[in-house]
């Protein structure tokens, strides 16, 4: 069976390839894009272009030139969302809100006096109103939120071992 992907799809597998090279390299310029992804500059300036009108990436200033003019650097925008995570521990619940980059905005600790799921739920419910609170105004807001469970963990979700 043959596999193909419209032009759609391309651009947006393209995108997601430029966005995470500026993300685990920046900054970089454009030309450096380029030639990491093998992508022709044309199609890095346009998808760049998209990115920064997304405030998934800025441009921070010119940077160094081996001749001509100097290149604009590009960076990864940590601050266009943040996230949360949730680790769930015997005794205890931690919070955390982060940016993109998984830099700690927020830390918060809840000692748990119970282990009835209505009780834990409720706390966590707690702590991630709480760091919504707190997280700063970005274009995404919160992201996306994470469960931790230390220990071993069934099919069916079920803690068996925890230590």
């Amino acid at each position: 069976m043959k596999v193909t992907g419209d032009q759609a799809l391309v651009k947006k597998i393209n995108k997601s390839i430029v966005l995470h090279t500026i993300r685990r390299h920046s900054p970089l310029s454009r030309a450096k894009v380029s030639e990491m992804t093998g992508l022709n500059k044309a199609t890095v300036s346009n998808l760049v272009a998209e990115l920064c009108t997304q405030e998934l990436v800025t441009e921070v200033g010119p940077g160094e030139s081996s001749g001509g003019r100097k290149p604009l650097m590009l960076h990864f925008n940590t601050m266009a969302g943040s996230v949360i995570g949730i680790e769930l521990r015997v005794k205890q619940l931690t919070a955390v809100l982060c940016d993109l980059s998984g830099g700690i905005l927020y830390e918060s600790d809840f000692s748990l006096e119970n282990h009835d799921f209505p009780y834990v739920l409720e706390q966590m419910k707690k702590l991630i109103s709480g760091l919504i609170i707190n997280a700063p105004e970005s274009p995404y807001g919160i992201v996306g939120i994470g469960v931790g469970v230390p220990g071993m963990v069934d099919e069916n979700g079920v803690v068996l071992f925890a230590p």
